[in-house]
């Protein structure tokens, strides 16, 4: 199946909610990540539905040169409303639907900053499929260019501009099934990648792309070096990325965050163990060409030990 093909399957209606499954763990999600290297500016926004828990989950980092902004949050969700924009607001961060799959707008305000930005596809968007992995029932990416504005308490304002990546996904969600994965979204000036490599029962599934203004190619092959810090978490630190497409493309990135703190680490037990999630801000660097790309690398694991958990870690 091609990447025309795949995206066959989206109509505008993918951009608002869905109808759950009767599975408790059913999930709808919408994320958008950020860097813009000159003014050291990244983070990542994640806003939940969990319909069958009767909650939402709103999620905003924000990584700025002296400092970091986190927020997390899980209301009740009292009522399932049609409008999109309203499901996707609380009290302090918001999303806003401009044109299906072309503009977002996204907004966190607290009594430190005011951060507004723009979300301009730039690439076409890709679908990975129905049930193209064991972590969702639809999924689909787009990269884009970031442009909007930081304001800050002290009355200083920084026009924001970069790219960044979106993607949405629904369906059966469930961290506890998965040995590891590895994830990541790179950008380039006139190209991009997203991924996933999942590991569990014994199994592994790939599935991702690289994109360009003239289209997507599917990932076929996909393997990662890892250097893990000495911290009390070992979280990943550096990660160096062979890829290959299937257009014949091959590139060699090499990811490393862009400040020692510009990362998260989420943590959530299950019965004997407990599932980590690192998600960090990236400086990219193709090895073959030397081009310098930003972006995020995503790396979860289980592990056969329990700890006080469900709590995120700076």
């Amino acid at each position: 199946m091609n990447a025309k093909d795949l995206n066959s399957i989206l109509s505008e209606e993918d951009e608002l909610l869905h109808n759950p499954t009767d599975e408790s763990k059913w999930r709808e999600s919408y994320y958008f990540n950020w860097v813009d290297l000159k003014n050291e500016i990244s983070g990542f926004s994640t806003i939940g539905i969990v319909p069958n828990e009767n909650r939402r989950e709103f999620v905003f980092l924000l990584f700025l040169k002296d400092r970091n902004e986190a927020y997390y949050r899980e209301p009740k969700l009292l009522q399932f409303e049609e409008d999109i924009n309203s499901m996707l607001t609380d009290k302090k961060l918001s999303y806003k639907l401009i044109i299906p799959f072309k503009i977002w707008q996204i907004e966190y305000k607290s009594r430190k900053l005011d951060f507004k930005i723009q979300f301009e596809t730039r690439f076409p968007t890709y679908t990975f499929g129905i049930d193209s992995s064991a972590s969702w029932h639809q999924h689909f990416e787009a990269s884009g260019y970031v442009k909007g504005k930081l304001n800050l308490k002290n009355n200083k304002v920084i026009k924001v501009n970069g790219f960044g990546q979106r993607d949405k996904s629904w369906g059966y969600r469930n961290w506890h099934q998965f040995d590891k994965w590895y994830a990541g979204h790179f950008q380039f000036k006139v190209w991009s990648c997203t991924f996933r490599k999942d590991y569990y029962s014994d199994k592994i599934d790939l599935s991702g792309h690289t994109s360009n203004k003239y289209g997507n190619s599917q990932i076929t092959r996909l393997e990662i070096d890892t250097v893990n810090d000495k911290d009390q978490f070992q979280s990943p630190l550096t990660a160096t990325y062979y890829i290959s497409d299937k257009n014949g493309n091959s590139f060699t990135i090499k990811a490393e965050r862009l400040k020692k703190n510009s990362f998260i680490r989420f943590i959530r037990n299950f019965n004997g163990g407990y599932t980590e999630l690192f998600e960090q801000m990236v400086l990219m660097k193709n090895l073959d060409t030397g081009e310098i790309g930003s972006g995020m690398m995503e790396h979860l694991r289980s592990n056969k030990t329990v700890i006080n958990a469900h709590s995120l870690k700076l």
